[in-house]
């Protein structure tokens, strides 16, 4: 039985995590007093490198112009904050919009009518809500068994708040689901910090990223906030976890909601960085991470930030000082622009005026050591807004989310058409 509650705040109150920083995005929003230099980023490389005990600062701006002018297509429009997406083997995709409702693409169109509507929890925070139907994976035999995961909030019948994992069967038109099973409950929940990101690792299992809307959870090994999650399928424990008899693969995250695999024993992970009054710092801000994390790390929230060091704690490889709130990662393995063959692509939230968000990031690390960046550039900077959900398709386009309609980076920013799925399906040419 996993215990998740410990203190719980009102939720019906300011989000101190936001509070005054005005990030939206839930990541600082100016430089922190806090920055330094020389953190370890980790122990070990890969292929037996050693890692270089190194962590940098972005200083000035999320970084330079990336050099190439993309062709990006628009896939489907119409959609309420479209936070995941999955690629079914027929060629249509699922949508998880945050207000709760699950959306079929096909040949281009969204369905006028929801595969399935969640019951997902209202919550009146300062800056909005964060939390909604979230994360979606599908079952590594979904072709045989039409078995998918869903991460959402949820109110229970004693008017908490916790983030649910549930397991669904869809129908063989695609048309509408059921629930199978609900995998894990009483992950514990806020007005913001949800995580809320669903993968299917190299190993078949599922992960799940679980944000903390408490700071302390993070550093609590019996709360399941604040933790990157490993699971069997069914939801169980594996035997060959860090610890055994707990489903955390790695702790002292704050908010991730974006991490893939570099290779069998790293993994690339992005995280929120701090958002001022939460730990009654108001001056620690910014700060958003790139993280190489393997199994058992603790990524040090809320006990470190930025490149400080403590022993027993992985400092990220890159940080940044002003915010550009990440909202998912995703390496690309494509082959339509092989520049970026490799790159971690991130997409990242914010607001105009107080963030360097609202961009795809790229960041390219040494091919035989995901401890050294050599390069991290910008893409579509203030193009189409605040950008989610990146997404390798099947036919090897990185996919993504426009996440301009939830009333946060611009309360007119939503458009007419509503959000968007996009494709970015090449180059034509370079700039000048």
């Amino acid at each position: 039985m996993h215990q998740s509650n410990g203190k719980r705040r009102s939720l019906r109150f300011f989000a101190l995590a936001c509070l005054g920083t005005l990030s939206i995005g839930c990541s600082g929003a100016g430089s922190s007093d806090a920055v330094g230099t020389g953190g370890a980023a980790g122990v070990g490389g890969a292929g037996g490198v050693p890692a270089p005990k190194t962590c940098s600062v972005s200083e000035d701006g999320p970084g330079p112009d990336g050099e190439l002018n993309l062709d990006v297509e628009v896939v489907a429009q119409g959609l309420e904050v479209p936070w995941a997406l999955a690629f079914l083997p027929n060629g249509g995709i699922l949508v998880t919009e945050r207000p709760g409702r699950l959306r079929l693409i096909r040949e281009g169109e969204v369905l006028p009518a929801p595969v399935l509507e969640v019951d997902v929890a209202e919550v009146e925070v300062f800056l909005g809500f964060e939390g909604g139907l979230l994360g979606i994976a599908l079952h590594p035999a979904f072709e045989e068994n039409r078995l998918f995961y869903l991460y959402f909030t949820a109110t229970k019948a004693d008017d908490s708040v916790v983030n649910r994992i549930v397991r669904y069967a869809l129908s063989e038109d695609g048309s509408s689901a059921a629930v199978d099973r609900v995998i894990l409950d009483d992950i514990p929940a806020g007005g913001h910090h949800q995580g809320g990101r669903l993968r299917i690792g190299p190993d078949g299992l599922l992960y799940a990223g679980a944000g903390a809307w408490e700071p302390w959870h993070s550093q609590d090994m019996s709360i399941l906030a604040g933790k990157l999650l490993r699971m069997n399928l069914d939801g169980s424990i594996p035997t060959d976890n860090p610890d055994p008899e707990s489903l955390v693969f790695i702790s002292g995250i704050r908010n991730t909601q974006g991490f893939d695999w570099f290779d069998d024993e790293h993994l690339l992970l992005m995280d929120h960085g701090p958002s001022g009054l939460e730990l009654d710092m108001p001056n620690l801000t910014g700060l958003d991470e790139f993280n190489v994390a393997k199994a058992g790390d603790n990524l040090g929230w809320a006990t470190i930030w930025g490149c400080s060091e403590s022993e027993g704690m992985v400092s990220p490889v890159l940080t940044w000082a002003k915010a550009v709130p990440p909202s998912s990662g995703t390496i690309y393995t494509g082959t339509a622009i092989p520049e970026w063959t490799g790159s971690f692509m991130v997409t990242t939230l914010g607001s105009k005026a107080f963030a360097d968000g609202q961009h795809l990031h790229r960041i390219q690390v040494a091919a035989d050591n995901p401890y050294v960046v050599e390069a991290h550039q910008v893409y579509l900077r203030e193009v189409y807004g605040r950008l989610r959900a990146a997404t390798m398709g099947p036919d090897g386009h990185l996919y993504m989310t426009t996440s301009n309609c939830e009333g946060r980076g611009d309360p007119d920013g939503c458009p007419e058409e509503g959000d968007s799925v996009l494709r970015i399906v090449g180059t034509n040419g370079t700039r000048e």
